[in-house]
């Protein structure tokens, strides 16, 4: 797969629904600063891991590899919960990713104002 051969715009659809429906589930306001976690999965059988996870840390992201499915997951702090700061994130990360042989397989985050999720840890 290939940057020029992937639908950015249902992406970027998928994107907005999920930004509206974690909206509205976890009662996040608008701009809350969060921390980013963007999963990738790798897509073709010649992906080039070490180079990836090279490139994301290039661009500041904090990146794990989960060896039981083989995710590579890259986490950035500091971002603004919004759909357009989420997307930024997401649109840069897939397409270090679509170049190494690898694919989007969804993005989550931790809101560090929430004292339940801190209590967690």
């Amino acid at each position: 797969m290939s940057d020029e051969t992937w639908d950015w715009a249902e992406q970027r659809r998928d994107t907005e629904f999920t930004y509206e429906e974690l909206k509205k589930e976890a009662g996040i306001e608008p701009g809350t600063v969060i921390t980013l976690d963007l999963q990738f999965l790798p897509a073709e059988t010649d992906s080039d891991e070490a180079a990836f996870m090279r490139a994301l840390s290039s661009f500041g992201y904090d990146v794990n590899r989960y060896e039981e499915d083989d995710t590579v997951e890259a986490t950035i702090e500091g971002v603004p919960f919004t759909v357009e700061d989420i997307w930024k994130h997401e649109e840069r990360t897939t397409k270090i990713a679509l170049a190494r042989g690898y694919a989007p397989d969804g993005w989550g985050f931790w809101d560090p104002n929430d004292e339940e999720d801190a209590d967690d840890e």
